[in-house]
């Protein structure tokens, strides 16, 4: 049965005769401002084609048979579909806060859905409805990190117990395209580490993610005081602290720069402490397989694996080997920057180090490698009367460092370079 949660007045067009459903309600109530609306409708099509008017957007069928239209307007996106029975339609939703609908000012809602308002907390409609989709106890971790809410007292058994269900029956995961939109959300939190480690917990880690799930329990010991799975989250934690805007690659590297160390522990009896040759290595493969799972565009994936293979560069001492790493890396750059210096942040005393890579990175954007050499390689082999070949790569690879390094400034200096090579 429905309950009056409150009343509401939206700062946003509700076409008349229709019922606002769903999110965009909890996300009025929450304070946010929804750009995608369900609406329920006596006449679908009548009432999308008077919203399209108003709002001078565009009406088309979504699926005719059913009776769903879709109007894109002003950056908002209004689904249309058949008014019916609206408390059954609430009550075969997943969480209670997305169980609401407003009814002129008015906002109705399933028994409990006001304390969950108040509490801030996500609590299922129904422990089955979550087994009308299997996507349901992803999304709603992704709920609780998106917008803040925790998970009720009866929400953590109920998704525990789905996440068990799911791992004994793979047959019946959602799409993969469905759970990289999902994972994708996560990442791009302020919250991610938090959804990540969430996802431990409730189980799902090893539903969606078995490669990362196979970290937890690999001890590091020396520097790292902490297990390779929670590692990972301080690294992400660290380098959205360090950079908020960090894109999707960049957050997918540094969850994911360790994934090789399950597979390439090795015991030092020497100096007491595990080792992990060519980690980064395996990493960027179980990476790529991972995220070739779950369709992640191919740049993406390309992007995630470089930044996982040259993770371990070494820091560049001297001005010369500054500028070979900024010649080397220049592609993955700030990134590749970002990322180390979040791994140190995530070590025992690696302050000092975090912050001079930090100047790495003021230094790069204030004097960016130069990204072509000052000659031709057809003027090369012209001026050094070499025939095509590897010596003409290896000159205009010299001549190169040497503009970065200032050394040669012109075409003529660049001749002189090469002459005396």
């Amino acid at each position: 049965m429905l309950r009056p949660i409150g009343t509401l007045h939206p700062p946003l067009y509700i076409p008349e005769g229709t019922i606002l459903v769903g999110g965009a309600v909890r996300d009025l109530l929450l304070g946010r401002r929804p750009l995608d609306l369900d609406l329920l409708a006596k006449d679908p099509e009548r009432s999308a084609q008077e919203a399209a008017l108003h709002l001078s957007g565009q009406a088309f069928p979504l699926d005719e048979e059913r009776r769903l239209y879709r109007v894109v307007a002003r950056g908002l996106t209004l689904d249309f579909a058949p008014l019916e029975d609206l408390e059954k339609d609430l009550l075969s939703r997943d969480f209670r806060l997305n169980a609401l609908a407003l009814v002129g000012n008015l906002v109705l809602g399933p028994l409990g859905a006001a304390e969950d308002l108040r509490k801030r907390r996500l609590e299922p409609v129904r422990e089955e409805n979550l087994y009308q989709d299997p996507l349901r106890s992803l999304r709603g971790v992704r709920l609780a990190v998106t917008l803040s809410l925790g998970l009720g007292p009866n929400a953590r058994g109920m998704l525990l117990k789905h996440a068990q269900h799911l791992q004994a029956h793979p047959e019946a995961h959602p799409a993969p395209e469905r759970v990289q939109a999902e994972l994708e959300k996560i990442l791009l939190s302020s919250r991610a580490a938090y959804g990540f480690w969430l996802l431990k917990r409730l189980g799902l880690l090893q539903v969606y993610l078995p490669e990362l799930a196979e970290t937890q329990g690999v001890k590091q010991l020396g520097r790292h005081f902490l297990g390779v799975f929670d590692h990972s989250l301080s690294v992400l934690f660290h380098l959205l602290w360090l950079y908020p805007r960090a894109p999707l690659a960049l957050r997918l590297a540094a969850l994911f720069h360790d994934l090789g160390k399950a597979l390439t522990q090795t015991w030092d009896a020497a100096q007491a402490r595990y080792r992990f040759p060519g980690h980064e290595r395996e990493g960027a493969r179980l990476a790529e397989t991972l995220l070739v799972r779950l369709r992640f565009p191919k740049k993406v994936v390309e992007r995630t694996k470089a930044l996982i293979l040259a993770h371990m560069h070494p820091f560049p001492p001297t001005p010369r080997a500054k500028q070979r790493f900024f010649l080397k890396h220049q592609d993955l750059l700030p990134d590749l920057l970002y990322l180390q210096a979040a791994d140190r942040l995530a070590r025992q005393k690696g302050e000092a180090e975090a912050w001079a890579l930090q100047g790495l990175i003021q230094e790069f954007h204030a004097k960016p490698p130069p990204r072509k050499p000052l000659l031709s390689g057809e003027e090369v082999m012209a001026l050094l009367g070499l025939p095509p070949g590897p010596a003409v790569g290896r000159a205009l690879r010299q001549l190169l460092l040497a503009q970065a390094e200032g050394r040669v400034k012109d075409k003529e200096e660049a001749m002189d370079f090469l002459r005396g090579l």
